[in-house]
């Protein structure tokens, strides 16, 4: 993919507000990590999320495994060889949780894996997601009202158009899944223009998204990319090294107009 830079609404860097000169990129790790190698999700019913991910959202099943998760199970099943998996009884990890799982890998696309993990352990009434009243009504009752933050609050899968995010929301619907109405991110006058999405939740009651950039639009040619720096009091290290002329770099996802 080939990245280029704005043309028109461009200004200096020192021409931008304090907030808006965000060192975007520092150390010698950038650049180095290339996506997503995969994500885990837990699932009430294996056989439910297979249907549900591979004939609805079109993921192929790549790895199927069943382990413990503790030391010893993991030591026996065959994708943990090394690391923690080979600490000993006598050294117990002191916030293990021994699980029987089933374990499901699906490849998106690019190389990316999403797994699902199934085991009776799991809650059959998993935390809505901080911003629920995006969300759908129908479907919100397997869902309970968060106490505190999780590690994970919702999963959203990317599609390359505007016109993809459609075709899922009428696909899904058809198939007897509640989604939102399509969500723009636009900003007033077309200003803060960000990704469109649908918003839904699985059969486990996992909260899902699909959204796009949809990157190949010529629009983005010309758009200023600090207009997504809105936090007006971002903090300190965010700011460090700031007036530098890095800011408001193009993001690697927009393509020239010729591809």
């Amino acid at each position: 993919m080939t990245t280029i830079a704005s043309t028109e609404n461009e200004s200096s860097t020192t021409d931008r507000p304090r907030h808006q000169r965000v060192l975007q990129e520092k150390g010698p790790a950038a650049g180095r990590i290339s996506g997503i190698n995969h994500l885990v999700l837990f699932t009430t019913d294996m056989d439910q999320g297979v249907r549900f991910y591979r004939d609805l959202l079109g993921f192929r099943v790549v790895r199927t495994v069943r382990f413990e998760s503790s030391a010893t199970g993991l030591r026996t099943a065959a994708h943990h060889s090394t690391g923690s998996a080979v600490e000993t009884e006598a050294e117990p990890s002191s916030v293990a949780v021994t699980m029987n799982l089933r374990q499901v890998f699906f490849e998106m696309g690019n190389g990316e894996l999403f797994s699902l993990y199934e085991t009776p352990e799991v809650s059959q009434c998993p935390d809505a997601p901080v911003s629920s009243v995006l969300w759908p009504a129908a479907g919100k009752e397997r869902c309970s009202q968060p106490t505190e933050p999780q590690k994970m609050d919702h999963l959203s899968f990317d599609v390359p158009t505007h016109d993809d995010v459609e075709w899922f929301r009428e696909h899904l619907l058809t198939n007897g899944v509640p989604v939102s109405e399509v969500t723009e991110r636009r900003g007033v006058n077309n200003t803060h223009r960000f990704i469109t999405s649908i918003y839904f939740f699985d059969p486990s009651g996992n909260p899902l998204e699909i959204a796009s950039f949809n990157g190949s639009d010529t629009a983005w040619l010309s758009y200023d990319f600090s207009d997504w720096f809105m936090d007006e009091a971002p903090v300190a290290s965010l700011l460090e090294d700031g007036d530098n002329d890095d800011a408001a770099l193009t993001p690697r996802w927009v393509t020239s107009a010729e591809q």
